[in-house]
């Protein structure tokens, strides 16, 4: 985490925070020079008031950035979308992230975070899919919890770009015995993370910023982004099993 927010900042350095959206699903930080980034809105932060609201546009980015490492939750958001920000000109155009990962008949699937379109994709194409999830409203998932006691029997594992906001990321690395994905609009798109056993990275780059802030503001989710300026990309594939 510190050394992707010591790189982020190298990149943020004399920009200033343009507009800053915290919709019910996604925030999202626009920079100065025109970049934007995005990171999920935890649910249970979604309808805090920010203490500094009215104040964060014109603030430096870097500053914006280093709530990463903050345990308040809604800075560490704020935080993972302007290091996103910093990112946000990277990656290609993405493959089919279970083709990448070259999942097989044979192998236990983790997902950690629920992933709809990816867990669907899934079906049929592995052994097992597990999810883990905090929400256990959601039919057939498994308690958060679990990853310590499943996750180092998986051949693959997709991890949400989320584990950075939330602090999880480096625990969930370190149970990883197999193949590990992060996924979604959240994910950093750093390539020095892919030596620090992380095989592929998908995430997303902002082709039109302002329709992003705008599903954003009124209260999107994942699939509206990308029917209005959001693209899928990925870095990765130099660490896949031969």
């Amino acid at each position: 985490m510190r050394d992707l927010l010591a790189e982020a900042e190298t990149r943020l350095s004399r920009c200033l925070v343009e507009r800053v959206v915290i919709g019910v699903a996604y925030t999202a930080v626009l920079l100065s020079d025109g970049r934007l980034g995005l990171a999920a809105t935890p649910r249970e932060e979604g309808c805090r008031v920010h203490p500094k609201a009215g104040e964060l546009a014109g603030t430096e980015a870097v500053e914006l950035a280093r709530g990463l490492l903050s345990p308040d939750p809604l800075d560490s958001v704020l935080g993972l979308a302007t290091v996103n920000a910093a990112f946000s000109g990277e990656g290609e155009p993405s493959p089919d992230p279970v083709e990448a990962m070259e999942v097989e008949q044979r192998d236990v699937v983790g997902v950690v975070g629920y992933i709809g379109p990816l867990v669907e994709s899934l079906q049929g194409r592995a052994r097992k899919v597990l999810v883990f999830e905090r929400d256990l409203s959601r039919p057939g998932v498994l308690p958060d919890w679990a990853v310590e006691l499943e996750l180092p029997r998986c051949d693959v594992v997709f991890i949400t770009g989320t584990a950075f906001a939330n602090k999880t990321v480096g625990r969930l690395l370190g149970l990883c015995r197999g193949r590990v994905a992060v996924i979604g609009p959240s994910t950093p798109m750093w390539e020095g993370l892919l030596v620090r056993g992380i095989h592929w990275l998908f995430g997303a780059r902002s082709q039109d910023p302002g329709a992003v802030l705008r599903v954003v503001a009124e209260g999107g989710g994942t699939r509206a982004l990308y029917r209005h300026g959001l693209v899928k990309v990925a870095l990765g594939g130099e660490n896949r099993r031969h």
